[in-house]
């Protein structure tokens, strides 16, 4: 495999700072801290520049909060200012690593997500009578620091890209382990990091049907005996080359008779369904915003968008009787 050179140049060029700017900004939901930078843009872009070339360049703190959707999670939210190296740096790299990726691996990608892996695994679903289910046992923070940096040096052979990486790592976790999540480049990594394991699933363990989306994947087949084989070729790989554990309270080997949960989603062959719990956080949100708007918080046009977006999530679900007696109180 072909490693990659001459990308610091790359990363630290205006143009590519400028654009990482503005897409750190479209994200950044007009902070104080997003405006003040905002306003001093060249200025701040050029600072940036100046220390990343000069190698003094430092991540900063995280800012931590939780939420609950559907369990407790710790967010971790980076300085504006690196954010913008995250974006320089994804902007970069992300085209030599779409190269890598097996086509079936859905989370954090251009043209890719939840909906085009659902439908991809309920076309497999259609094909095969059995699926094997699991996700990786607390995976961002399961993420070794320095087999992290080994991956990615795989790829990459630019010791400044590698060295500027590595700050950024090691600048989250504990213990020389974990990604902190919220992060463009966790997101990111993330997907690197078991890149290996894709392919271990594709090429050594010759598995057909397979989508994975982060650390939930599905693997299916028509042979049983198969998936119950595939198990242990799967514990021992992300065991012994990733230092990862599966979830055993989730894993499972079920017949697509009985439906799979994957995504937010129950899976028929020829049916969508919305999971309770994916459609009790929709409900919660929509009634949080009708509340809003009678307080007078938001607008009434604010109220009609986010309408829109939670019945245009849920028509994509078979879920016409279901908006009807939501949104019109009939059914």
């Amino acid at each position: 495999m072909k490693r990659i050179g001459n990308l610091f140049p790359l990363i630290t060029d205006f143009k590519n700072l400028y654009t990482a700017f503005k897409r750190a900004f479209q994200g950044s939901n007009r902070t104080e801290e997003s405006m003040s930078f905002h306003f001093h843009m060249e200025e701040e872009l050029l600072k940036l520049q100046r220390e990343l070339r000069k190698k003094s360049y430092k991540p900063g703190q995280y800012r931590h909060f939780k939420i609950y959707d559907p369990k407790e999670r710790t967010i971790s939210v980076a300085p504006f200012r690196d954010r913008v190296v995250h974006h320089s740096i994804i902007n970069i790299i992300e085209p030599i690593y779409e190269k890598t990726f097996i086509y079936d691996s859905y989370a954090t990608r251009k043209d890719k997500g939840t909906h085009k892996a659902i439908l991809r695994t309920q076309a497999f679903l259609r094909n095969n009578k059995w699926f094997l289910k699991a996700d990786i046992k607390k995976y961002f923070e399961s993420v070794d620091h320095a087999l992290l940096i080994e991956i990615v040096k795989r790829r990459i052979k630019d010791k400044d890209t590698i060295e500027l990486l590595e700050a950024i790592i090691r600048n989250g976790g504990k213990e020389d382990k974990g990604l902190p999540i919220g992060n463009l480049t966790s997101q990111f990594l993330a997907n690197v990091f078991l890149d290996p394991f894709d392919h271990c699933i594709k090429e050594q363990l010759m598995v057909k049907c397979y989508v994975r989306y982060m650390d939930d994947f599905v693997i299916l087949s028509d042979d049983k005996g198969f998936l119950k084989d595939i198990r242990l070729g799967i514990d021992d790989y992300l065991t012994n080359h990733l230092g990862l554990k599966l979830n055993t309270n989730v894993v499972m080997i079920n017949q697509r008779a009985n439906g799979l949960s994957f995504l937010g989603s129950r899976i028929y062959p020829n049916l969508l369904r919305i999971k309770k719990e994916s459609l009790k956080r929709c409900m919660g949100k929509m009634q949080q915003k009708i509340k809003e708007w009678e307080s007078g918080h938001i607008p009434e046009q604010h109220l009609l968008m986010s309408l829109n977006s939670i019945n245009g999530y849920l028509s994509f679900f078979d879920s016409y009787m279901l908006r009807r007696k939501i949104f019109w109180g009939k059914g």
